[in-house]
């Protein structure tokens, strides 16, 4: 019994030292938006929002899909969770094409900064290694993320998993389940 106590605690320790470790990572990279302009994740990651990165590209059908109803999400959400896009190659995972990409906002626009990546780039940014797309991380207003979604995702499973977790607290403090 004890030894179960101990390693339930050693494996929560390990993981919280993880999770900052993701949160410290995800906010020193630094991206290039579509427009040319290099931006640090730091702008938004742990700056008191949820952060929803959609990871896609246009040559992706699951992807294409999934924008229009993330752009819903944003519009009902645009309070209190911020929307990014980060756009590479598909399927070569390689670093995302702006003529491509601006060519196809012009017929989809998205109203999200929209950043270019590779898979390392990508990798970095959400603390895991990127294993298909779409994929939807989903980063706490404190920073850590707590979320990676390969493949297409009802928009109200965001909305349900950021209810469950809104009283969610670093682990030095304590949630009094008060509001």
């Amino acid at each position: 019994m004890i030894y179960k106590k101990l390693r339930s605690v050693l494996c929560i320790f390990l993981l919280t030292l993880a999770a900052q470790a993701v949160v410290a990572a995800a906010s020193q990279v630094e991206l290039v938006r579509i427009d040319g302009v290099t931006q640090p994740m730091s702008d938004y990651i742990g700056k008191g929002k949820w952060v929803v990165i959609n990871v896609w590209s246009p040559t992706c059908s699951a992807c294409v899909k999934e924008l229009p109803e993330l752009e819903k999400f944003r519009a009902k959400h645009a309070d209190d969770v911020t929307v990014l896009g980060v756009t590479l190659d598909f399927p070569s995972f390689g670093y995302g094409k702006a003529d491509i990409i601006k060519k196809f906002l012009q017929s989809h626009p998205l109203d999200y900064p929209i950043f270019l990546a590779d898979l390392d780039l990508t990798a970095a940014v959400i603390g895991k290694r990127l294993v298909a797309i779409p994929l939807i991380a989903i980063f706490h207003p404190d920073g850590r993320v707590l979320a990676r979604w390969p493949g297409y995702i009802d928009i109200g499973e965001i909305e349900e998993f950021m209810q469950n977790y809104r009283n969610y607290l670093p682990d030095n403090e304590e949630s009094t389940g008060v509001e």
